[in-house]
């Protein structure tokens, strides 16, 4: 049994949505995974695909999983298979891989990974190189490193952070019910019109145990 609770959600604010979110499990450990590809094209969202299936096949072949250069590797690789792909598609993406001591991962991109605990708010992602995204071939992965100590993680696209109050967002995170959760924070950036100014994909992952926020 998992000693992590996880929700996801992706909400389209058109057609074509490229944004993709993902959570998976390995042993003790829980990776997270959040790509926005760009322009919301069908090439974004193939770039966005192969993120999620880069890190599925560095999960199911064994790679070590609570190493942050593990997932910076995966993201360079990423950048230099979409390149030689010839597909031209370019994306941001976020990866943690989440254990009861601690979080680590890479990131590239805008879309963050945020930790609430306690009232209080901090992004793991601070340091990422906004530009260039992965697909350029120029790619630049930040890594990060947090001690656990319990609250809620939540990984998300630019269409959530860049449209949401923060303080709106905490108040959300803490729900009760995970999946009511991402539900209510994927609304939270829809104009008084019900229009979505941008996709929002995201993943919430808290500890099992009652105390959360």
């Amino acid at each position: 049994m998992s000693n992590f609770e996880t929700a996801w959600h992706v909400e389209r604010a058109g057609k074509t949505g490229a944004d993709r979110v993902l959570a998976l499990t390995r042993g003790d450990a829980t990776v997270l995974v959040v790509a926005d590809g760009a322009g919301n094209s069908r090439r974004g969202a193939e770039a966005a695909e192969a993120v999620l299936r880069g890190v599925q096949d560095a999960v199911e072949t064994g790679a070590h999983v609570e190493r942050a250069e593990t997932w910076r590797d995966v993201l360079v690789r990423c950048d230099a298979e979409q390149v030689a792909s010839g597909q031209g598609g370019e994306t941001t993406a976020v990866v943690a891989c989440v254990t009861t001591r601690r979080v680590v991962g890479a990131s590239v991109g805008d879309s963050e990974l945020w930790l609430f605990q306690d009232g209080e708010s901090t992004a793991l992602t601070e340091h990422q190189h906004r530009k260039p995204l992965l697909g350029s071939g120029l790619a630049r992965p930040v890594t990060f490193e947090f001690a656990w100590r319990g609250g809620v993680l939540l990984g998300a696209s630019d269409g959530l952070f860049k449209y949401a109050d923060l303080r709106r967002i905490q108040e959300h995170v803490c729900l009760a019910d995970a999946n009511a959760a991402v539900l209510a924070l994927a609304a939270l950036p829809r104009l008084a019109s019900g229009v979505l100014p941008d996709d929002v994909g995201l993943v919430l992952c808290r500890p099992s145990a009652p105390r959360r926020c």
